[in-house]
């Protein structure tokens, strides 16, 4: 039996590695094409919403006349000192059968640097209770954008009846979006929520909604439709904590602690 040269040892051996390069490589490019960063470490131009003026916290009459009086409750928030990501937090107290803005809290934050913007991050940690009943759907803040009844839409986080992470979307501009990620939101410890938001061509479905749950991607939409024609620009947070869900039997009070909001834009 005749065996091979060292020529053609060499070159099948080089073959090998040269389709073994390709296939690693191939396979390298589906992973990070798979893996979006969370937008708070994209997104390096930063505003914060202080829990605080003149080293005194904010009270609810100041939240109240900082949104113009277009507050849909703040009646149940207090800014607390409480150990977490920020030496300061939003706590907001939810009663026994509550539901809606009015018994959670409800404003805007309007920060100038999102006027004209088209992209931006929203990002912020949560707090829920170790005993905390998701078999009442919610709300989180979220981004807001357009003039009011004019081409306007907001976007909250929410969650399920199971503790499932989502966004839910209504636009003038189309008929609503719900969506909920398999990942859930922990109890008992602080996670932290990013929201990223690019809107839609005018007249195309190709906007971008993305949520991610402690880093991981929960949410990832590329075919929003958040407005119409391109006048339309991200304009306020939401700054919404509060049931969605009818009252269960057992419902009892409880509360929801957050970080102050911090919006990027690149």
């Amino acid at each position: 039996m005749r065996l091979p040269s060292t020529k053609v040892i060499l070159f099948n051996a080089g073959a090998i590695v040269v389709a073994g390069a390709a296939v690693f490589g191939a396979a390298r490019s589906m992973l990070t094409a798979s893996f979006t960063p969370p937008c708070s470490e994209r997104y390096l131009k930063l505003t914060m919403f202080s829990l605080e003026r003149g080293g005194a916290m904010l009270t609810s009459t100041d939240l109240q006349a900082m949104s113009g009086g277009r507050d849909a409750g703040v009646q149940n928030v207090s800014i607390v000192r409480k150990a977490g990501p920020a030496p300061l937090a939003v706590e907001v107290n939810l009663q026994k059968g509550s539901a809606g803005r009015e018994d959670g809290m409800g404003f805007p934050w309007e920060p100038r640097i999102l006027a004209g913007k088209t992209a931006a991050c929203l990002s912020y940690h949560v707090y829920l209770p170790k005993d905390f009943d998701f078999r009442r759907s919610g709300k989180l803040p979220g981004f807001a954008g357009g003039a009011e009844q004019t081409d306007a839409f907001v976007a909250p986080i929410i969650w399920d009846a199971i503790g499932r992470a989502g966004f839910s979307l209504r636009a003038a501009s189309g008929p609503g979006v719900m969506a909920q990620a398999e990942v859930r939101l922990p109890k008992g410890s602080w996670v932290r929520l990013d929201q990223e938001v690019v809107l839609n061509a005018p007249k195309a479905s190709n906007g971008i909604l993305r949520v991610w749950v402690d880093g991981e991607l929960a949410i990832d939409r590329k075919d929003m439709n958040y407005r119409a024609g391109d006048q339309a620009s991200l304009s306020a947070v939401v700054a919404d904590v509060h049931y969605t869900g009818p009252a269960v039997p057992g419902d009892k009070a409880t509360k929801i602690w957050l970080s102050p909001f911090e919006v990027r834009w690149q």
